[in-house]
């Protein structure tokens, strides 16, 4: 097909039929959204809250999730990998990882996230250090092998910690203090990853990391309910 031909697809599937399926599933997303619940995910149980980010509901998590769990599978050698899961919600990365073998701190600035996260953790039997915190604000000199943000990636002002699951703050204000922040934790030869929306705007998301230092190593696309997402990941230069 030619570029034209895949130009005209990609316009007809973001502005006509993404809309309808999110239309067609928005009432049934908010429905849930509104109690609680127990769900699955990579074969974890985790327990859902109104007021944080839903790890089924969006498809970003279980993206993020299992390419964090296969790298942690293939990369750990006779020490465990030290992870930092940034904006755990409800724990879903954070768990799968510790699940394939690695050291895990997870990091959150929504108390009830903090607390959710914590019971998914002790449901699934794991140990995972988790922590409220304004990005690294609670980690202080503090260095890992892998660090792992589902990040906002509206750039829009958030009013409540649930909202700052979604949104960045204007410029993406969010996703550039974490790549400046992460400068400073990422131990040598580490990475790190981050997924996102084809609704982000990609061009500016990637920057945040090239200007602070950061090398794109590698990006992964993948599609799910007509949307796409990307997990890129970093190292620095």
């Amino acid at each position: 097909m030619s570029d034209l031909g895949d130009r005209v697809l990609g316009l007809v599937r973001r502005r006509i039929a993404r809309p309808i399926l999110h239309g067609l599933r928005r009432p049934g997303i908010l429905r849930r959204m509104k109690e609680p619940s127990e769900v699955e995910l990579l074969g974890h149980r985790l327990r859902t809250s109104p007021g944080v980010f839903h790890p089924l509901d969006f498809s970003s998590s279980l993206i993020l999730a299992r390419h964090v769990a296969a790298l942690v599978r293939r990369e750990t050698g006779a020490t465990p990998i030290r992870l930092l899961d940034m904006g755990t919600g409800s724990g879903a990365i954070a768990i799968s990882a510790a699940a394939a073998g690695a050291t895990v701190t997870a990091c959150d600035v929504n108390p009830s996230a903090v607390v959710l996260a914590r019971t998914n953790v002790g449901l699934n039997g794991l140990s995972v250090e988790v922590l409220e915190s304004d990005l690294f604000a609670a980690i202080p000199g503090r260095l890992f092998d892998v660090i792992v943000f589902n990040i906002p990636f509206y750039p829009t002002e958030p009013e409540t910690h649930f909202e700052a699951a979604f949104r960045a703050g204007k410029g993406m204000r969010t996703v550039h203090r974490f790549a400046e922040g992460a400068r400073h934790h990422l131990a040598n030869g580490g990475r790190v990853i981050i997924v996102f929306s084809e609704d982000c705007d990609h061009g500016e998301t990637l920057r945040a990391f090239s200007d602070v230092g950061f090398r794109l190593d590698d990006e992964q696309v993948t599609r799910r309910a007509l949307e796409l997402f990307f997990v890129a990941s970093f190292r620095l230069e």
